[in-house]
């Protein structure tokens, strides 16, 4: 008979360290800004992209490639993005109303829609 051992108690925090961190964020970080947040904490790098893997796997968050590098977004509602060409902001804004239902010719039906605005934001000179 095979007995399996529960979760560590170390998995599990460090699990809802990242949940949490993540969750509780308003822009896109990289798997390395989440780690430098939770610095002080003491996860491991390596940790912190399995658990952010996790999270996009549960759908708990989904990935956004931002200037080459995958970023995380906790808002998985259908949404469009802003970038920002000078200081390279990224942040969320609603998708342009029936854009779901627009099926571009040579679709069969339209799974999904990823659409990112570029330019100067408005904070830059």
């Amino acid at each position: 008979m095979t007995h399996q051992h529960p979760p560590s108690r170390r998995a599990t925090w460090q699990r809802e360290a990242v949940r949490e961190n993540i969750l509780s964020r308003h822009d896109h970080p990289t798997a390395h800004e989440v780690h430098a947040s939770l610095n002080l904490t003491g996860i491991g790098l390596a940790t912190v992209y399995r658990h952010l893997a996790v999270l996009v796997t549960e759908g708990a968050v989904r990935t956004v490639v931002h200037e080459g590098e995958t970023r995380y977004d906790r808002n998985t509602d259908p949404h469009a993005h802003a970038s920002c060409t000078s200081c390279g902001a990224l942040w969320d804004v609603p998708l342009p109303e029936h854009i779901a239902e627009h099926r571009p010719d040579g679709l069969e039906n339209v799974a999904g829609v990823q659409l990112t605005y570029a330019g100067r934001c408005c904070h830059c000179p």
